[in-house]
């Protein structure tokens, strides 16, 4: 097995100190989960765990958080990978400096939502894939023409976090762009994705999406539809109970 990287170590070091031994998977549907084992830890754990660790370690370069990263989402565990992406979100902004085409590499290791969604969403996403649109709308655009189903959830799930926060109307276009290079595809992982993208366009893009579901209503999932109808209307994913 390749030797993992030091502070890698020393992470699952500590989420072992606090768990117990990892065990299988039980869901087969590569949405709702994954093949890789995972450690019996909860999320707010593992946050704290990243947090206390970044906090010792902010000496470390962008180049040495992209190691550690890159090693902990090659592991064995489940646990591992969304690690790594609780790790980025608590990084200071110099250390999310590294080159961005390392997430294709990454891409290649995470499997299902939760993996995706951990490495792909969150601080990282808003300060960097604004900052620098023109490399990342190539990174996208090569996601969401891949073979690997899990890279073109990782194109839609890239954008959910910055479209939120950042008015961009290039990445409107490129969200919108690649939403029609996806909106055939009958898998979960994909629709659900969509929807998502949708609805956290609605906030500061919320004509151009009324225009894109109007003039797309007879092509786009009908779960995106429905889903982005509602919170057009009501602000909610859902529609309250009577």
């Amino acid at each position: 097995m390749k030797p993992i990287n030091t502070h890698h170590k020393e992470i699952l070091d500590l989420i072992k100190s606090l768990s117990d031994s990892p065990t299988q998977h039980t869901f087969s549907d590569s949405y709702l989960g994954n093949s890789h084992p995972r450690y019996p830890i909860n999320a707010p754990t593992l946050r704290a765990i990243a947090k206390e660790w970044i906090k010792d370690h902010r000496h470390l370069s962008a180049g040495e958080i992209e190691k550690m990263l890159t090693s902990l989402i090659e592991g064995v565990s489940s646990t591992e990978k969304v690690m790594a992406g609780i790790l980025l979100d608590a990084s200071a902004k110099p250390q999310r400096k590294f080159n961005p085409k390392i997430f294709d590499s990454w891409l290649n290791h995470l499997e299902g939502w939760a993996e995706i969604d951990s490495v792909c969403t969150g601080q990282y996403t808003i300060t960097e894939i604004p900052a620098n649109f023109t490399t990342w709308k190539k990174i996208l655009i090569k996601l969401s023409k891949s073979k690997n189903i899990n890279k073109r959830r990782a194109s839609l799930a890239l954008l959910c976090s910055p479209v939120r926060r950042v008015y961009d109307p290039q990445m409107a276009i490129v969200g919108f762009q690649i939403i029609k290079q996806l909106e055939s595809e009958d898998s979960i992982l994909i629709t659900k994705a969509i929807s998502w993208l949708l609805r956290s366009m609605v906030k500061l893009y919320k004509s151009d999406v009324q225009k894109f579901i109007s003039k797309n209503q007879n092509t786009l999932p009908k779960i995106a539809l429905r889903e982005t109808r509602t919170v057009l209307l009501t602000g909610k994913k859902t529609k309250s109970a009577v």
